[in-house]
């Protein structure tokens, strides 16, 4: 099958998910809100008072990305800031989207791309209310002895994730080297699972994030292409329900607040954050520091310069058209969502 139909078909998959599965509480705005968030809810987010702990469940993949976010539940940021935040991993973000979308979580930690292909293919209110980061070589084709480039990958077997960011990453890396998407012999994995398949010797080359670009160099590979060709394309947000975000505005903002302060934290005292990360990524505190440099976490003040102001948009919002312009190109969606469709502000501003 032609590379572009399965890319639609997989586009459609996506919605067809979030549409076909239900859930009881997808109305439901999280236990014990609050008042909806206004200006003087932004500032000092984390230190809000709060009568009884607010429960959220905040869906996530493994990624280093999310530093701040493993940092604020390891300290007890988000106890300190009124909440009760259940952490619950998925195999990548696009699971995490349709579990949000289904009405399963409360937050999804998911990229810019999956937004695009859900609102490409669906009427959904799913929106980011914040950038949590954006890759900067922490996504990266490592491919064995004897493949140096892009262009070596012809007639090789490369796994990596269909209609997910790293394949984005992958047709952006066979372009710029000239190579057709045909002549490459694809196969569709998770990115964990595509890292191992290459760490075990079953595949000529993978696309894959850290940890596992990590653990591929030091078993044999090397890297021939990273997110740092394409920047601020591959970025994650904090995704929620936008029908949920008058009642539960409260909640959200403290959200945001711890973490901001976990990435603070990060930020402050590296040594101590380094060995708590390395937790959740199986990584020791050494390659947890190799990983970060190849990642850019935002913190609320970034954020504000990235979604800019009411009269005058910030960057964010042109790296939501260059990720919409890939999804209309690539043949995932139906239909070019706007930018403004796919971002609120009202937390960040």
């Amino acid at each position: 099958m032609k590379r572009r139909t399965v890319l639609q078909e997989l586009g459609a998959a996506l919605a067809c998910l979030v549409l076909s599965v239900g859930c009881s509480n997808k109305d439901a705005a999280p236990s014990d809100p609050g008042a909806a968030a206004g200006p003087s809810a932004r500032a000092g987010a984390a230190a809000l008072p709060a009568a009884a702990p607010v429960k959220l469940t905040v869906g996530h993949d493994l990624w280093i990305g999310y530093s701040g976010v493993f940092l604020a539940n390891e300290l007890e940021l988000f106890k300190k800031a009124g909440l009760t935040v259940e952490l619950k991993p998925f195999s990548n973000p696009g699971d995490t989207l349709a579990a949000l979308a289904a009405g399963q979580l409360d937050v999804g930690l998911t990229t810019l791309q999956n937004l695009a292909v859900l609102h490409g293919n669906s009427e959904s209110d799913v929106v980011a209310i914040a950038l949590v980061d954006s890759s900067n070589g922490a996504d990266a084709v490592v491919a064995k002895e004897g493949i140096a480039t892009m262009a070596d990958l012809k007639g090789k077997t490369v796994a990596l994730t269909l209609g997910e960011v790293n394949h984005m990453l992958f047709l952006f890396g066979l372009e710029k080297s000239g190579v057709s998407p045909g002549d490459v012999k694809i196969t569709s994995m998770s990115a964990d699972d595509a890292g191992a398949a290459f760490v075990a010797g079953k595949v000529d080359a993978a696309v894959t994030w850290e940890p596992w670009i990590t653990k591929a160099t030091k078993n044999g590979g090397h890297v021939i292409f990273t997110s740092a060709s394409m920047p601020d394309t591959i970025t994650n947000s904090v995704a929620v329900q936008r029908s949920k975000l008058a009642s539960g505005g409260d909640a959200y903002t403290r959200l945001l607040g711890a973490i901001d302060q976990g990435v603070k934290a990060l930020r402050s005292e590296p040594d101590k954050a380094h060995p708590i990360i390395g937790k959740y990524l199986n990584a020791s505190p050494e390659d947890v520091k190799g990983m970060l440099s190849g990642d850019k976490i935002y913190d609320l003040a970034d954020n504000k310069q990235l979604f800019g102001a009411t009269d005058k948009a910030g960057p964010a919002y042109a790296s939501v058209k260059s990720v919409v312009d890939f999804t209309v190109q690539s043949k995932l969606v139906k239909k070019a969502p706007a930018p403004e469709a796919l971002l609120d502000p009202r937390f960040v501003r």
